[in-house]
């Protein structure tokens, strides 16, 4: 059982805030089952479907293990996460989520990890985790980059369309993702591990985007991917106790990191 929904919940009570819609998963059994996230707990694959899919602990340890790579830690928390890779045409793996589109505030806090080239994929096309209206009109989005180096960098329409975070990343290592929208300023905040990546607001990645209806992880034709687990989106200012259990939650993980090593 994964605890951390549950203490943002009741950080939420604390700051005196209503439980409002939000969503929260750990891609665990139930809803999830190993196999194809299409179908799965309103979750839809275009395209190559096989390309994104719940896998146990087990299996992506396995799948690293057959492909010569280390295998670390598999899933963030619990049994199992949400894995995109694969070779084959670009697909996108979309999340509806109902009751935020008035918000005027909403935060997705997320943990994910890059993944080796294997299983056929290649270095070309590109895999990205983004905040959209129901057009499409993206309005935050994080990527684990190889245009600036090996860097997280996050989208905005300063850039075309990527700036880096100079945050290095590696590929055995879980990274905890904050992206607090303001969608009255049309701007949002990017943390990484706790971290605040950007001294000024961040300007949407389009000016388009209006409100907020739905996660895409996008995968580029070929790319190795990631992996994505412990996924909450929740309106402001609720999220502010999220994001200090997250932090908190990565330092105590850290510690134990370095005790076992």
């Amino acid at each position: 059982m994964k605890i951390r929904p549950i203490i943002c919940a009741f950080a939420a009570i604390l700051l005196g805030v209503p439980a409002r819609a939000q969503y929260t998963t750990g891609f665990e059994s139930p809803p999830f089952s190993s196999g194809a996230i299409n179908g799965q707990d309103s979750w839809t694959t275009s395209a190559v479907v096989d390309t994104a899919r719940i896998r146990t602990a087990s299996e992506i340890s396995a799948d690293l293990t057959n492909a010569g790579f280390n295998v670390g830690d598999p899933v963030h928390g619990g049994l199992q996460a949400l894995m995109v890779s694969g070779a084959g045409a670009s697909n996108a793996t979309i999340r509806v989520i109902a009751g935020l589109s008035t918000e005027n505030k909403v935060t997705l806090d997320v943990w994910a990890r890059a993944l080796p080239l294997f299983n056929g994929a290649s270095a070309l096309g590109n895999i990205f985790l983004t905040m959209e209206d129901p057009a499409g009109d993206r309005a935050a989005a994080f990527r684990f980059g190889i245009q600036f180096g090996q860097t997280i960098d996050y989208g905005t329409s300063l850039a075309n369309p990527w700036l880096s975070s100079n945050v290095p990343w590696d590929n055995d290592t879980w990274y905890h993702f904050v992206m607090a929208l303001d969608y009255g300023a049309k701007t949002y905040d990017f943390t990484i591990n706790g971290t605040k990546v950007n001294l000024d607001p961040i300007p949407f990645y389009s000016a388009l985007s209006d409100n907020f209806d739905h996660i895409r992880i996008f995968r580029g034709q070929n790319q190795a991917g990631m992996l994505v687990d412990d996924l909450l989106v929740i309106p402001e200012p609720a999220t502010l106790g999220c994001v200090l259990v997250g932090a908190s939650s990565f330092l105590l993980r850290r510690r134990r990191q370095r005790k076992a090593a």
